[in-house]
Parts: C-alpha cells; sequence; structure tokens
C-alpha cells in the first residue's frame, strides 16, 4: 500500500438492544466479550492492526463509549477517536469521521469497517480484499464495497444486487453494483438467495473521503449543510463546542436510506469474498454463523447437555 494513504475508520455506535440482556445501552455488545476472552470491538482493533498501523485507525462511535475506546484501544491516538455528542443514527455519523479524515489526509482512501460485532474467521482473505478495495477506490473515484457471498436467507442483513464483471485483480472479479435492498422479508429473502446474483451487505467499503463528501453535497444536502458548519472547526480549540451545537441538527437516518440508495449506477463496485463472516447482531444471526453439534446446539465452555 505505499503508493497511497489509508486510512481505516471503524464505525461503531451501535446501542445493542437487539442482543439484550447481555447488551444495554450502558454496555453494548461490541465492547462486551460475548465470544472467547476479549470483546468483539478488540477483535475487530487486532485483525484490523495485523494489516495496518495503530495511527491509521479512526474509531467514531458516541461521547457515551468514550471510556471504552481509552479503556480497550490504548494503541490508538486519541485524536483519532471521533466521537459524537448525540445519537443521531449514522447518516450525520459517516459524514463527521469523513469530514475529520479528509481535512488531515485530504490524498487519503478510506477504509469504512461497519460495526465492531462482527466476527472475521478467515482474517488473511479479509485483509487482502480491503486493501486490494483501497487500491481500485483511489485509481477509479469509485466506492469498492467488500461484501460477501449469503449462507442463509437472512431478513436481518440488507443485500446487495450484483451485475457485470467489470475486471479481475489478483483473483478478486470486481462486479457492477446494481442495487442494495434493506432487510427483505423472508420470501425475498429466500427468492435473493437461490438467484446467485446477491450478496450480504456487511458494510465494509473503500472510497475517497473527498469523493464522499461530494456524494454528500449532491444527494444528501441537509446533512451536507451541517457538516459545513461543523468542518472549519475541525482541529481547533472551538471544534468541541460547534460540535456539540450542530451534531444534533443531522437527520436521524441511516446512511444506507439517507445517501447511498440515492447515488447514481456506476458509482459503486462489488468486491465479493468468502472471510467466514458472521453478524453478531441478534442471537438469531449468531447462532446461524457458529458451528453447531449433530443436534444443533452452539456450545461454549464446559456444558453437559441433556436430551437438548
Amino acid at each position: 500500500m505505499a503508493d497511497i494513504k489509508v486510512k481505516v475508520l471503524i464505525m461503531c455506535g451501535g446501542k445493542g438492544t437487539r442482543m439484550w440482556p447481555i447488551s444495554n445501552l450502558a454496555h453494548p455488545k461490541q465492547f462486551e466479550s460475548l465470544l472467547g476472552k476479549t470483546s468483539m470491538f478488540r477483535q475487530t482493533i487486532d485483525r484490523v492492526l495485523k494489516g495496518f498501523s495503530p495511527q491509521d485507525l479512526y474509531i467514531a462511535t458516541s461521547a457515551k463509549f468514550g471510556s471504552f475506546l481509552k479503556e480497550q484501544a490504548g494503541e490508538i491516538p486519541e485524536t483519532n477517536f471521533i466521537l459524537e455528542p448525540a445519537m443521531r443514527d449514522n447518516l450525520g455519523a459517516v459524514a463527521l469521521a469523513t469530514a475529520v479524515i479528509a481535512k488531515r489526509q485530504p490524498e487519503a482512501v478510506m477504509i469504512i469497517l461497519w460495526g465492531a460485532d462482527h466476527l472475521v474467521q478467515k482474517e488473511a482473505e479479509f485483509l487482502t480484499a480491503i486493501k486490494q478495495a483501497a487500491l481500485l477506490a483511489g485509481a477509479n473515484k469509485v466506492i469498492v464495497h467488500v461484501d460477501t457471498p449469503p449462507s442463509y436467507p437472512s431478513i436481518h442483513n440488507g443485500w446487495i444486487k450484483i451485475g457485470q464483471v467489470i475486471k479481475t485483480i489478483n483473483g478478486h472479479k470486481i462486479y457492477e453494483f446494481i442495487q442494495q435492498v434493506e432487510k427483505p422479508d423472508e420470501a425475498t429473502a429466500k427468492k435473493f438467495f437461490s438467484a446467485k446474483d446477491y450478496l450480504i451487505h456487511v458494510g465494509y467499503m473503500a472510497t475517497q473521503p473527498l469523493l464522499l463528501l461530494q456524494h454528500y453535497r449532491q444527494y444528501a444536502p441537509g446533512a451536507y449543510a451541517v457538516l459545513e458548519k461543523i468542518i472549519p472547526a475541525i482541529d481547533t480549540p472551538e471544534f468541541p463546542a460547534v460540535l456539540e451545537a450542530e451534531y444534533p441538527k443531522f437527520e436521524k437516518v441511516s446512511v444506507d436510506y439517507g445517501l447511498f440508495e440515492k447515488l447514481p449506477p456506476k458509482s459503486q463496485w462489488e468486491l465479493p469474498v468468502d472471510m467466514g463472516w458472521v453478524d453478531v447482531g441478534t442471537w438469531e444471526l449468531l447462532y446461524h454463523g457458529l458451528p453447531k453439534d449433530k443436534d444443533g446446539n452452539v456450545v461454549f465452555g464446559k456444558v453437559k447437555l441433556l436430551e437438548t
């Protein structure tokens, strides 16, 4: 990656209420050690540090969770923690983080990793794919998504319809991005699953931050108007006060609905990869993603099962 600067943005602002009671607003699931000894957030950091240095990592989350970042990601510079003063979903969160990276490193490519509550069982494939996406995004002025083939007809994830192969690079086929469908009903999910031209949208992508800001200006003008008031204050002493005043004005909407669904054809590409990805967003997703015994049980630790 010597020829381009790459920054990795990890989005981990979720409230985690879909996995109550182990996960709640005070202790969201990404900061809890659900699987193994360390939290999924820390596992995400460890995974990314196998391919990038700590100063190239940025973390965006709610200001409520700032203490978790200091505690669990101490090697990352605190200036790379982007703390949102209000919970406004993620159209605003992505805009703010993109603006900070664009102001500091305007020529960089940014890899966005959605959610620090994912398992990635094939780390080498994951790292190779996101680095390839960054190279493609830097060279072609497009957003390059890294998504995964479905393993079952999930109703809890977004799905991406792909089109023709655009090119093949280092064994990766790059496809046209046709359409994103958020959380379909069961019948639709089954149809997508058997169609073979759909991927599960995991939320990993590479883009130039300045390009993403242009898309905000054109397709999410309301969010961009808020951002314009914040940008001049980034990295100045006024920043905390300006952020506190302006950030709550972002519309409370996801970046998928507020921006990505509005982008024109050909502005996005797809790089599918089987990276052993499991979303731990709900108990059902976690169950689907983990190995089971012959009776369909997922077991952790020393457990004696009787007719279960």
